[in-house]
């Protein structure tokens, strides 16, 4: 018979939001045992995304100040639209006016910010999403989706740490593509026409961290053991790894 994480006996103690960022790096069995058991905190979620939206504008505006970061991530834009060019996807015009429009740093850094914290946005919300769906039909969680969107930001948390990190190994190493991940071992051959690349590029020990701690979530708040939401939690993961390395996304 499995066991049942919730407590109704007894009021539990809500910690602060900082207390819970701390927790979910070492102690996120004690974290979302106290989760499974609260009412949802808006904070939970709302800190980590404002946080993320801060790091991507950090991010972007490291990336125009690297010198050797900002021709790196100009050439690959350049080979990528020439191979648009070829293929008939695009005119060689309007080639021309995308790489002047690279150039300009300004214009950069806003559509970069723009276009990064939508995408981040999409995953945040989106991702809860799909695992409250998949929990409710695997997990036969019984809770709304706000429950599971707090579980989700809070192991953002590993996430903004692992951005940090990356943040500070591009900036030291002067490639895009030095991450704590399987992309620090492509750093010179990587190509982002091969598969195996970016599904090896995908493998980000933070990613993976994170990964395992919104199991440990999924099955706190779903009374299972903890080994079935990290199941469930790795295979929609790995399912989105797939389809990204196909799309040439492994190391974004």
């Amino acid at each position: 018979m499995e066991e049942n994480t919730q407590s109704t006996s007894a009021p539990v103690e809500v910690t602060s939001f900082g207390t819970r960022a701390v927790n979910v790096l070492t102690a996120p069995g004690e974290l979302y045992a106290e989760v499974a058991a609260a009412p949802v905190r808006a904070s939970s979620w709302l800190i980590p995304y404002f946080v993320m939206v801060a790091l991507i504008a950090l991010m972007m505006f490291s990336f125009t100040n690297n010198a050797t970061l900002y021709d790196q991530i100009l050439s690959e834009q350049a080979v990528e639209m020439r191979a648009k060019v070829a293929a008939g996807e695009m005119t060689q015009m309007q080639a021309d006016q995308g790489a002047q429009f690279m150039s300009n740093k300004g214009m950069f850094l806003g559509v970069g910010i723009f276009g990064a914290t939508l995408v981040m946005s999409v995953i945040m919300f989106g991702a809860p999403l799909v695992l409250w769906l998949a929990s409710k039909g695997v997990l036969k969680f019984a809770g709304g989706y706000k429950k599971i969107l707090e579980v989700y930001g809070l192991a953002t948390v590993i996430g903004i740490v692992g951005m940090l990190v990356s943040l500070i190994m591009m900036n030291m190493m002067d490639s895009m593509y030095a991450q704590p991940g399987g992309a620090f071992f492509l750093m010179d051959v990587y190509d982002k026409e091969n598969f195996g690349h970016n599904f090896l590029a995908s493998m980000n020990v933070f990613a993976i961290w994170q990964t395992v701690v919104v199991g440990l979530g999924l099955a706190a708040v779903s009374g299972k053991r903890p080994a079935q939401g990290i199941i469930l939690s790795f295979g929609l993961w790995l399912v989105y790894v797939v389809c990204a390395s196909f799309l040439g996304w492994g190391a974004r």
